[in-house]
């Protein structure tokens, strides 16, 4: 008996792949060769392997047949040399003479050329990113560095939550507490809480009379002495008088009040402080797992709220708070563990350029320190919907200059901002971020306002920052009157990175846009499409630029953002672009001679389908007297009335089907034939960016297909338009 061995090794030289390999006996290597260059990339490596081992032994390469070795391992009639093939040499690869002779394009891999031969060896420190939650990373022979299996720190107990803690590279079992009321579940060993749901419910909690619940979990209910938890009510606040850090929570407790930046059923306590004198007052409420919101209020029971401020933290403040004792409730989304920190403070007065009558001069540029604390609302803002306190600032420039407004807070909420050419009249832009940035170029010489107002919710601190410069001229696609002209049938690359947000659009929100404009000649159906790659786009169309929302014609958003106007007349257009980021996109708008629209009736199934012709088509219906005949993967199984369409490609081509304009939430599927159950090839709900409106678009090979147009869960149905586009791939 003898062994028989053979070692393949891979290699690329002229950008072929190539193979070395050999036959050993009895572990004496009796042939060594280089294989002729085989174009095989698309073949895995593995097979490649079994092709070339099975035509070794189909060639006459087996046990036997070879020539007999002497003991230092020479062949014996001197056929072969094979001198340094011994166990002391590296696995047996292509010959080399440098160690770039033996790249294998690997990037895990550290090429050597050892005593003549390659070595390939396997390097995981180069594939190493140093998280310890995403797994080892691995290193695959043929795309070199992989991912590897995450990092699953399950220690197969149910009685613990595992994660894995990247800060301290290592797994964390903490006990079973699925209610995060710091008692672990009863059903395990050591655990206190007889209801793991319910965050009211556990050992360490206070039974409370009357409420027919086991709160503290020894089995009994309402048993005496029961009571309320601490801080429940008015009878047992927390005196929160002498400021600095308190603990209170909302776990146990019942819901007595109405606050009116709450939600009703939010778990509460009260706390109280007295003060002797007058002082600004600052009360902020923070739990790790609730949205906490505070009510002050002068009385407890019944007592009239004053303000009421909600957030993750809660912060309540007020500027001057007169002498006197006073009440504020705290209530939680959930129940939760709440830190509470105040903080009185020297009284302050309010701003003084509150209204247009006497507004700060920031002629001279610079920074100006503000606050929104017990400011109230007195103008209205275009880009700012509701009531939020505002303050106002103006400045007055004698030549044209570029103007900067800048605004930012220390907590990072958003700022808006107004320009006006007169206090309470049009404005001249208005926008907001987190932080404010705004520029105005080229603005001509006279008096101008700032409006700023902060957020509702919140009483903030901000700095504004006013920059005056020399005038430079707007790029190209920021205003209406440098809107880029589009060329049908090519798409155009554009930026926001340096642009203003001079419009509103229906479907957009205070992000710098850009203009674009397009002509049509005559009656044409237009597809605009704007991609941002991953980024959300939104895209309105309108026949008149810096005109109302209501002009539009169309305000689609998506990624990307596709809007489909079908016989729109002839004359000039304008595509605004708005997307957060500043981000970069492609738009391109095409236009064709408008689609005849067919009417389809009979088709409830796909035995009684409509035909689409391979040229595409335009079709309306009325799922609502059919029936439910398929469902899909999306849409909530889309169990919904369907009606049933064909296509029949005799050659690949790229197809979009969309049912844009529907009447009700509509579900596309598209399957192969024959249609039915197992047969789909794609579902979609609501990716056409327009309402509840869907879009399938995939290049399809040569063959029969079913569009089956049918409604999100089960009673959506009613009047639909299918249009199907085909054009060569």
């Amino acid at each position: 008996m003898c062994s028989l061995r053979v070692i393949l090794k891979r290699f690329e030289r002229g950008g072929v792949d190539r193979f070395a390999f050999f036959w050993v006996r009895v572990g004496v290597p009796v042939l060594f060769t280089e294989g002729a260059p085989f174009r095989m990339r698309s073949v895995p490596f593995r097979l490649r392997v079994g092709v070339l081992a099975f035509a070794l032994v189909g060639a006459g390469f087996g046990c036997g047949d070879g020539p007999a070795a002497d003991t230092d391992g020479s062949v014996a009639d001197g056929s072969i040399d094979a001198p340094g093939f011994d166990f002391g040499t590296p696995d047996m690869g292509t010959t080399c003479t440098t160690n770039e002779e033996c790249d294998d394009d690997i990037s895990c891999t550290r090429d050597l050329c050892d005593r003549g031969y390659c070595r390939n060896s396997i390097d995981l420190s180069v594939c190493a990113d140093d998280v310890f939650c995403n797994g080892v990373e691995q290193c695959d022979l043929v795309r070199g560095c992989i991912p590897g299996p995450p990092e699953a720190c399950n220690d197969d107990d149910v009685c613990t939550l595992d994660a894995c803690d990247e800060p301290s590279k290592s797994c964390m079992h903490a006990p079973r507490d699925f209610d995060e009321d710091g008692e672990a579940d009863w059903h395990c060993e050591g655990g206190t809480d007889c209801d793991d749901r319910n965050p009211s419910r556990g050992m360490d909690v206070a039974e409370i009379c009357g409420d027919t619940v086991d709160n503290n979990c020894n089995e009994s209910v309402d048993e005496m002495p029961c009571g309320r938890p601490a801080n429940d009510d008015c009878s047992d606040p927390l005196d929160i008088s002498a400021g600095g850090t308190f603990t209170t929570t909302t776990i146990g407790t019942t819901p007595d009040f109405t606050v009116s930046c709450g939600s009703t059923g939010w778990k509460d306590v009260v706390a109280t402080f007295t003060l002797t004198e007058a002082h600004d007052v600052q009360i902020e409420g923070s739990s790790s797992t609730a949205v906490v919101s505070m009510s002050l209020r002068s009385t407890c029971d019944g007592g009239t709220e004053t303000e009421c401020a909600s957030g993750f933290p809660g912060l309540l403040r007020r500027r001057n708070l007169a002498a006197g004792t006073y009440f504020v409730v705290i209530s939680t989304s959930s129940p939760s563990a709440v830190v509470v920190t105040a903080a009185f403070t020297d009284p302050t007065s309010n701003p003084t350029n509150e209204t247009c009558t006497a507004p700060t001069d920031v002629s001279a540029g610079g920074h100006f320190l503000g606050s929104f604390v017990d400011v109230t609302n007195d103008l209205s803002l275009s880009c700012n919907a509701g009531i939020a306190p505002d303050l106002v600032y103006t400045f007055t420039i004698d030549t044209q200059k570029d103007v900067a407004i800048r605004a930012t807070s220390p907590t990072a909420d958003t700022i808006v901002t107004a320009l006006r050419s007169t206090c309470a009249g049009t404005d001249l832009r208005c926008t907001g971020g987190a932080p404010l940035a705004t520029n105005v170029h080229s603005l001509d010489a006279g008096t101008y306002f700032i409006v700023l107002e902060g957020p509702s919710y919140t009483e903030i601190d901000f700095d504004l920052e006013v920059v005056f410069s020399e005038p430079t001229a707007p790029p190209a696609g920021d205003t209406c009157g440098s809107a880029i002209p589009l060329t049908l049938g090519m798409t155009t690359l554009g930026v926001l990175s340096d642009k203003e947000d001079d419009l509103a659009i229906s479907c957009g929100y205070q992000h710098g846009d850009a203009i674009y404009s397009f002509t049509l000649s005559e009656t044409q159906d237009v597809t605009v499409v704007v991609d941002g790659a991953t980024r959300y786009m939104n895209a309105a169309i309108t026949p008149t630029c810096g005109g109302a929302t209501s002009a539009e014609i169309r305000c689609s958003s998506g990624s990307p953002s596709r809007s489909r106007l079908r016989s729109l007349g002839a004359g000039t257009y304008y595509v605004v672009v708005e997307s957060y980021g500043g981000s970069s996109f492609q738009i391109s708008v095409d236009a064709t001679d408008p689609t005849p629209l067919t009417p389809a009736t009979g088709n409830d199934i796909c035995g009684t389908a409509v035909t689409i012709p391979e040229t595409g088509g335009f079709y309306s219906g009325d799922t609502s007297g059919l029936n439910n005949d398929y469902t899909g993967s999306c849409g909530s199984s889309a169990e919904s009335k369907d009606a049933a369409f064909v296509l029949v490609l005799t050659s690949s081509k790229h197809v979009v089907a969309s049912t844009t304009g529907s009447a009700f939430d509509s579900v596309l599927l598209l399957q192969s034939a024959p249609c039915g159950t197992g047969r789909e090839i794609e579902c979609d709900d609501d990716d056409a960016g327009e309402g509840g409106d869907s879009l399938i678009e995939r290049t399809l090979e040569a063959g029969t297909y079913y569009f089956i147009v049918d409604g999100f869960g089960t009673g959506n149905a009613g009047a639909y338009f299918l249009e199907v586009v085909v054009t060569d791939p």
